[in-house]
């Protein structure tokens, strides 16, 4: 049986679509539910910095399903196994943290992808193909997934151009924290030399034809990476908005 599909995130970013998300780290379903509902286009499920599982990622994309936002999902480290279990829980955009080499962003790649390309396992039914009832094709839906590896480091940067030209990635998303942090300048995103590093492999990406993404907790800093030509950006993360209204209800009662 073949379904309708709507345009996958990749798909939008294609069409010229910027696409703007959310972080989240409470590992909830409803706390994902609500912020699809709230009209970003994608909500960012954290594996790295959050106690994330595969069960508990399923659980968050099948919540978001209800809504228009699509599902990504950061992993917290390169590992194939977990690779595999996403895809096949029917998670199509993948965020591989720290790549630094075109060897690594390689691995990525092969993990992905089905043979002849990759080396990722075949199977018959699993969420991802909607149990077995959606026929997606010779290509077995490759061409919906978006695979992006995180620049976050000197090193990455040094190879930008190498990591960007692997076959199989997609996108490049760049990690502002710990690139600051990496170049001596801890805690400031915004410091000239970091954002200068960050736009020349911006431009290095985009002649390379990869997607290229920013991830910000000031929202307000959105439209300039946006207007440099960046296609996807998440402005902000729920646990840090909960804090910070919390802090400011305490604060206005307080005085």
């Amino acid at each position: 049986m073949v379904a309708h599909l709507a345009p996958s995130f990749k798909q939008r970013m294609g069409a010229g679509i910027p696409q703007i998300g959310i972080r989240t780290q409470f590992c909830s379903p409803i706390v994902a539910e609500a912020l699809g509902f709230c009209g970003f286009d994608y909500v960012y499920i954290d594996m790295e910095h959050a106690p994330n599982d595969v069960m508990s990622v399923l659980l968050q994309a099948q919540a978001l399903a209800a809504s228009e936002a699509h599902a990504v999902v950061r992993l917290a480290s390169d590992d194939p196994a977990v690779i595999q279990r996403l895809l096949d829980v029917g998670i199509e955009n993948l965020v591989i943290p720290m790549v630094e080499s075109p060897a690594q962003a390689a691995r990525v790649a092969k993990a992905a992808l089905y043979p002849p390309r990759g080396a990722r396992s075949a199977s018959g039914i699993h969420r991802g193909n909607r149990y077995g009832n959606l026929d997606l094709g010779p290509t077995l839906g490759e061409d919906r997934l978006c695979i992006t590896v995180q620049i976050e480091s000197r090193a990455a940067i040094g190879r930008v151009a190498e990591i960007a030209a692997v076959e199989g990635v997609d996108a490049l998303l760049f990690g502002p924290a710990d690139l600051a942090a990496d170049y001596g300048h801890f805690g400031q995103t915004e410091h000239p030399e970091v954002v200068a590093a960050i736009e020349g492999a911006a431009a290095i990406i985009q002649r390379a034809g990869k997607l290229v993404g920013m991830s910000t907790g000031d929202p307000s800093l959105a439209g300039g990476w946006l207007a440099r030509g960046f296609n996807f950006i998440s402005v902000a993360g729920d646990v840090a908005l909960l804090v910070g209204q919390a802090r400011r209800a305490l604060a206005a009662a307080r005085r």
